[in-house]
């Protein structure tokens, strides 16, 4: 009966919320709604203001200290532009947003207040954006010319009376055939025209008759106003102002999270369609005359070719990369097991002060301990046949040193499954008679199953991704693992294919992909203690 009464309470608020809002006048819905979307502009700005501030105190923060040094700052300078950038989005989604009550008394009345909101805002925003030379009026690097793409080269079709195209020599009729003597297309000169800065020449060989000459043409910076990009800005603002009326308000998080996972999403298909190209502009493969397409399986020939040299073949270096992992899962899983079990259920001497210390090393970066395990491994190294397998520039070696690091998680990780499992199991199978050591087999260790699984996983992707330490104590191609490997490829001084780059890694990353598919069950019980059962 009570919760009767209060549900019968609240739709009567409700209901008379909505009647009240029904009331208000269509122009003073629009004008809530406009005031609150500019309100969230505003509050948007002084996040970029904030940014844009931050960003020259950073970069200049070592000066000002007394270093002559200057840090080369990015972080401030993204989160403003992301904010700017979101800005007007969100500014049409609360437009929107703010007719959602009176949506669900009259839904015409609702959509047409929300359009002219969201008209009104835009008109708003654009103001403001040519005002201040942003957004689609931002000054744009340029070289002031009408420029098409045809059969013979790029058609100089109109230029900008006195502006630098002008200025250079470059005439309507010429025909742009090349960067210097490197032959280019249209959608290549336009690249190199937006990675260019103002102020840089590019060297422009043209055809003019039967003449050919080069002309340095400087990049200058233009506002192009295209009522095209205008149109369909607006197109989006109603867009979203329509969305956000009727958007259910339980679908916000998920989408959220798609928003958030996107970038990541999007990486990976570059990723994939990367390893099948000749190259990628973007997430389009292109060719080697820049048009779209080019798919070839020639940056998978790393499977099939022989060792040579300095490039060792990668069955061998998958072969390094797998031992390392898998001895590095087998020694954490055993030597975790038995201490979390020790250090759970027994009582001794220095065993708190122990737990200590072991929190302490897991607490330890790599890199702070790298010249002394170097010494330790050259040493381990002198010593008869143990030093053929653990020394330096060994696979064991390698292995000894990722599961020193991995060490103290894993036992941390065990004693708390150990923990998790009651005394009685354990009490009942000792008055049965059972051995210490046949207990913790047969009764304590099944119970702990889905966290073995997982910090095995877990042990055996640190292992395959290894790539400091096998980096570090290792020399040449002997004990290179995939993550060595794909870095032996890149080079300061000769070409790079980044797309056979971009292979490798997927390659190194498929069983990744799989463990990740069929084992999520069990990664996502790492933390949560022992539990009864062997499920």
């Amino acid at each position: 009966m009570a919760t009767a009464t209060s549900q019968r309470e609240q739709y009567t608020v409700s209901t008379a919320d909505d009647l009240t809002f029904e009331r208000i006048s269509t122009a003073e819905l629009v004008f809530q709604a406009v005031y609150n979307a500019l309100v969230t502009v505003m509050l948007l700005q002084i996040g970029v203001i904030v940014f844009r501030v931050l960003e020259p105190l950073v970069h200049h923060a070592p000066a000002l200290l007394g270093s002559g040094a200057t840090i080369d700052e990015t972080f401030t300078r993204t989160i403003g532009n992301a904010l700017m950038t979101i800005a007007p989005f969100l500014a049409y989604a609360v437009a929107g947003h703010k007719m959602k009550p009176l949506a669900s008394v009259n839904r015409a009345r609702a959509l047409g207040a929300a359009l002219a909101a969201a008209a009104i805002v835009f008109v708003l925003v654009t103001m403001g954006q040519y005002v201040f030379q942003i957004g689609p009026f931002a000054e744009r690097p340029s070289l002031e010319m009408t420029l098409r793409q045809t059969d013979t080269g790029i058609l100089v079709e109109d230029v900008v009376p006195g502006g630098t195209a002008d200025r250079a020599g470059i005439r309507p009729g010429d025909r742009i055939t090349a960067i210097r003597r490197v032959e280019v297309t249209l959608a290549e000169l336009n690249t190199a025209v937006r990675q260019s800065k103002v102020g840089d020449v590019i060297r422009l060989r043209v055809e003019r008759g039967d003449e050919e000459e080069q002309f340095p043409v400087e990049v200058a910076a233009t506002m192009e106003i295209r009522p095209a990009a205008l149109v369909a800005g607006l197109v989006i603002a109603l867009l979203i102002a329509v969305v956000a009326v009727f958007w259910p308000g339980g679908w916000t998080p998920y989408a959220l999270l798609i928003a958030i996972m996107l970038p990541l999403a999007v990486g990976y298909l570059w990723l994939i369609i990367a390893t099948f190209s000749f190259r990628t502009e973007g997430l389009l493969p292109i060719n080697a005359q820049g048009e779209v397409g080019g798919l070839t399986l020639r940056n998978w020939e790393f499977l099939w070719r022989e060792a040579t040299g300095s490039n060792p073949s990668i069955w061998r270096v998958t072969l390094n990369t797998l031992v390392i992992a898998t001895a590095m899962m087998a020694i954490v899983l055993l030597v975790s097991s038995m201490a979390g079990y020790a250090l759970s259920r027994m009582n001794f001497p220095g065993r708190r002060t122990f737990l200590s210390l072991t929190l302490i090393l897991h607490g330890f970066p790599a890199v702070t301990l790298l010249i002394a395990i170097f010494f330790v491994l050259r040493n381990i190294g002198n010593i008869p046949v143990l030093g053929d397998y653990f020394g330096f520039n060994t696979r064991g070696g390698i292995a000894l040193v990722m599961v020193a690091f991995e060490l103290p998680l894993g036992v941390w990780l065990m004693k708390g499954f150990f923990d998790g499992i009651p005394w009685d199991i354990e009490r009942s199978a000792l008055i049965d008679g059972a051995s210490r050591w046949r207990t913790f087999y047969e009764i304590l260790l099944p119970q702990i199953r889905p966290g073995l699984l997982a910090l095995g996983i877990f042990a055996f992707i640190s292992g395959w991704g290894a790539y400091l330490i096998p980096q570090t104590y290792s020399i040449g191609t002997k004990t290179a693992t995939l993550a060595v490997y794909i870095n032996q490829l890149t080079s300061d001084t000769a070409p790079v294919n980044w797309n056979e780059i971009a292979a490798v890694g997927l390659f190194q990353m498929l069983p990744v992909f799989v463990i990740f598919i069929f084992a999520q069950e069990y990664l996502l019980n790492i933390y949560a203690g022992g539990t009864k059962g062997s499920s």
